[in-house]
């Protein structure tokens, strides 16, 4: 991706700013202080050696952990490592509930941890990156916070977390961009843990040129959660993770502002599902570091001189992210259907020379294996590019079945050479509803002009049903704008082989919402938000009936301390920031 002067302001310490001041740093619009060796690398390093730190902080002891974390990142950078990761909170371990706890554990920057790990970082020419408590005496606030240190030992930027639940109890909020770091490996950004999880924090950092995010955790992930991170955003991830136990904390019958305490339900387990990762936007798997002992994953991530998206982006497609829809109050005015339990079925006939009367037939089969369980199926979804074009004789099977059976279908038509590909729902009212394409994939040869500038959404008795192709559904964007328009099901056609697919989808279910998808080249899927059902999705081939209940999805959460600014900006092709 072209490097271009993200215009920001900054918060700069004092000794920094004389610094620049005085000119013994070059300091550009914007931009944190560049390294000289940054400015003068020549020629770009093809690759950059990276170390994830896993390991297990003390909680409370924080010049025992400093100490181990020097330790760490020594070894690290004697095995090459130029940029070395450690977790979240890896100075002071993670039960705090309380400021007054919090007040014996956190520092300043710079300080004590960022001028011992800058010793080590000045003499590896290295960057190190990891958590720990900030405290900012000049408006007596905490921050659990990432700091990134330069090879030169300096700080060269610190990032707030923005979504803490407990940690409100100490952990003040901020609304900061997300930070991004020129370097000589390409552009850098920092995001924090749960940040991970909602899907515009990262999206903020790819949509300012990151090529690489970094990412200080104490949470359980799995591998497929960040090869979807890296595949949409099409930028590597380093994620340090952290073991052990921690504990759950003690409320006082009285206590002041200080002691005021948020104790957690139960105690913290940081062995469950902690995994630290190094990861290419390819999604090729470096480092897969997990257990219960102090570890350290190396991998060599590329340096590229360009990015993109696998999907081009249409910010004037997302402004309703800029508003504040999923407010509680305004969330239960949005009058959707009665919520309702319901069954649908994502139904792939195999292939055919006769897909019209193949489509009825499995349809058919659909109802009757529904009725079997005494269920009545309202929706089938079918694949995407199963009807080769329109059919007056077979769309009016597929309309009679509709009508006489109370089911709603989902067909759709491949691209032509004057139009884009297009969805149609069939309602049992027998009204029809065509939804074309949004967005294309790069590369892909489609009339623009023919192009959606909007999505759909259809009540039916049922549910608040989105309609959607699988290329419409890839952007993250798309599941927030849903979301904020109260969706309760996305009715989608599919014809992808990416092995990514899968993992891709359960995650758009994070934004509550439930995903019914058929799928040409792939296992059909039903996916449900709201974290209640059991098990969370069924995939295969052919078939899937599964019952849906609307009211799992309906309290949908919003990101906290988020400014979509970034993301809604107009596309600006000299940065390719869509």
């Amino acid at each position: 991706m072209k490097r271009i002067p993200l215009f920001r302001r900054h918060r700069v310490r004092s000794a920094v700013v004389a610094a620049v001041l005085a000119g013994l740093i070059p300091l550009l619009p914007g931009h944190e202080p560049t390294s000289a060796a940054a400015a003068n690398a020549s020629p770009a390093p093809k690759a950059l050696k990276t170390a994830t730190i896993h390991f297990a902080p003390e909680e409370g002891k924080v010049e025992n952990n400093r100490a181990k974390m020097v330790e760490l990142a020594n070894q690290a950078a004697g095995k090459g490592a130029k940029l070395i990761v450690l977790p979240e909170m890896a100075t002071s371990g993670y039960s705090f509930f309380s400021r007054a706890e919090m007040s014996k554990a956190a520092e300043e920057v710079p300080g004590k941890t960022t001028d011992a790990l800058g010793a080590v970082a000045r003499q590896h020419h290295a960057y190190i990156a990891f958590g720990m408590p900030v405290y900012e005496p000049d408006t007596n606030r905490y921050y659990n916070s990432a700091v990134l240190l330069g090879p030169d030992g300096r700080t060269r930027g610190v990032y707030h977390k923005r979504n803490h639940l407990i940690e409100s109890s100490y952990n003040a909020s901020s609304f900061e961009p997300i930070p991004t770091f020129d370097t000589e490996y390409g552009r850098m950004a920092l995001v924090i843990c749960s940040d991970m999880f909602n899907s515009q924090f990262p999206r903020a950092a790819a949509v300012q040129g990151a090529d690489i995010l970094i990412a200080p955790a104490n949470v359980g992930i799995d591998t497929d959660f960040v090869r979807v991170r890296t595949f949409e955003n099409d930028f590597s991830m380093i994620v340090a993770n952290r073991w052990g136990k921690g504990t759950k904390g003690t409320k006082p019958e009285v206590f002041t502002q200080n002691t005021f305490t948020v104790p957690s339900p139960f105690p913290y387990d940081f062995d469950f599902g902690s995994r630290s990762i190094i990861m290419t936007p390819d999604g090729k798997v470096l480092a897969d570091v997990s257990g219960q002992s102090d570890q350290i994953g190396y991998g060599e991530v590329p340096v590229r001189t360009s990015r993109t998206f696998p999907v081009e982006r249409k910010p004037a497609m997302y402004s309703l992210m800029g508003q504040d829809t999923l407010e509680p109050y305004t969330q239960k005015q949005f009058h959707q259907p009665d919520p309702a339990t319901f069954t649908a079925a994502a139904v792939d006939p195999g292939p055919s020379t006769a897909p019209w009367q193949a489509a009825l037939d499995a349809a058919a089969k659909a109802v009757s294996q529904a009725e079997s369980s005494g269920k009545k199926l309202r929706l089938i979804v079918f694949p995407a590019n199963y009807f080769p074009g329109s059919d007056t004789a077979g769309l009016a099977k597929l309309t009679s079945f509709a009508t006489g059976r109370g089911t709603d279908l989902l067909i759709h038509y491949p691209a032509t050479g004057t139009e884009v590909p297009k969805s149609t729902l069939i309602a049992s009212t027998g009204q029809s509803y065509d939804y074309r394409r949004t967005h294309h994939k790069r590369g892909e040869k489609l009339p623009e002009d023919r192009l959606s500038d909007d999505y759909l959404v259809i009540d039916r008795d049922y549910a608040r049903l989105a309609l959607m192709q699988d290329v419409d559904m890839m952007p993250p964007e798309t599941a927030q704008v849903l979301a904020r328009m109260g969706v309760d099901v996305v009715a989608m056609n599919t014809d992808w082989r990416d092995p990514v697919r899968s993992a891709l989808w359960k995650s758009r279910t994070g934004d509550y919402l439930h995903i019914v998808t058929a799928n040409k080249s792939g296992p059909e899927g039903i996916y449900l938000g709201g974290y209640k059902a059991d098990p969370s999705f069924t995939e295969d081939e052919g078939i899937v009936i599964r019952d849906i209940t609307t009211g799992d999805v309906r309290a949908k959460p919003s990101a906290r301390f988020f400014d979509p600014t970034t993301i809604l900006e107009p596309c600006r092709e000299e940065a390719h920031t869509c």
